[in-house]
């Protein structure tokens, strides 16, 4: 891998470009000057290619490339990363939402290093939240114990915790283009969750991945609750669970086995009563969820 390997970073947007300026200048900036730039549009009713003439005349004096694509409608995250993956020529593919942006000039730069120095299909690094409404309140993921995880050599241990929660940050995850011609694109029964069914498929597969200690990305989130949690990303995740964890479970072993059946029966059981049956059978994975649930609101309390 030399100076000519080409790196593509897909810019996902969607009705609100108010975060687009602090996302290419972060691209546009970055120190390896070999970078392909994709920007999907996901069939934004205000769309103009006029938002993005700055961006491509900041791209020609950089020596990089803007692509613009826009969807006629909206096709959700996973569809229009796939179609956006079709305008691919990168050797590495990586992928930004609107509003998110690189930590440092030099982050493209690092991964490419990474892919060159370990042989790996995947690099995956940190990345750091910053609250809105609190700039001084920050969250890292994965959390301490994934990073640990993550640097293990014991893939297995990885491939256990795949079946409860994902653990790679999307944003802060870059691929091998090689890596979808082997293993196809996103599954596209889900909506919006692209990036956990894709994970989960390579970590089965033993594909090599590298984890990289840096900060890749920061992303802002809003430091006061909405109030609510998205029924389509709730639809794909049990549809995740339906189609991708469920046919696979014999993989799984001890304590993440049955945390997967714990929480796999107790959200598709309506009736009270048999909800209190599932929490007798499983009552290691109950206690373990009401400690972890009691923590989380001691930490957001203390952080106040």
């Amino acid at each position: 891998m030399g100076q000519e390997f080409l790196v593509t970073i897909i810019v996902l947007t969607y009705k609100n470009f108010s975060g687009l300026q602090k996302t290419m200048d972060a691209i546009l900036e970055q120190s390896y000057p070999n970078i392909e730039i994709i920007i999907s549009d996901d069939g934004s009713e205000n769309y103009s290619e006029d938002i993005f003439l700055p961006f491509q005349e900041k791209a020609r004096s950089a020596g990089k490339k803007i692509i613009l694509r826009h969807n006629l409608k909206n096709l959700g995250t996973v569809k229009n990363i796939n179609s956006a993956l079709e305008l691919a020529h990168g050797n590495i593919i990586g992928f930004l939402g609107c509003g998110d942006y690189y930590a440092s000039v030099n982050v493209i730069q690092k991964v490419k290093e990474q892919f060159e120095n370990t042989g790996a299909d995947v690099v995956t690094c940190k990345m750091k939240g910053i609250s809105v409404s609190n700039p001084e309140r920050t969250s890292v993921l994965p959390k301490k114990n994934i990073r640990r995880l993550l640097k293990d050599s014991d893939r297995r241990k990885l491939q256990y915790k795949m079946f409860n929660e994902n653990c790679f940050c999307a944003p802060a995850t870059f691929y091998r283009a090689e890596i979808y011609d082997k293993y196809g694109n996103y599954d596209e029964r889900m909506r919006l969750i692209e990036d956990y069914p894709f994970m989960f498929k390579l970590v089965q597969n033993n594909v090599k991945i590298s984890f990289l200690d840096i900060f890749a990305v920061n992303y802002l989130f809003d430091g006061v609750s909405t109030g609510g949690v998205n029924p389509t990303i709730v639809s794909d995740l049990e549809k995740i669970q339906e189609y991708i964890l469920l046919p696979n479970i014999d993989m799984c072993r001890g304590r993440n086995k049955r945390l997967f059946f714990y929480n796999y029966k107790r959200k598709r059981c309506k009736n009270s009563g048999m909800k209190l049956l599932i929490a007798l059978k499983y009552f290691d994975q109950f206690v373990f969820w009401q400690f972890k649930r009691i923590k989380g609101m001691w930490e957001t309390l203390r952080r106040k």
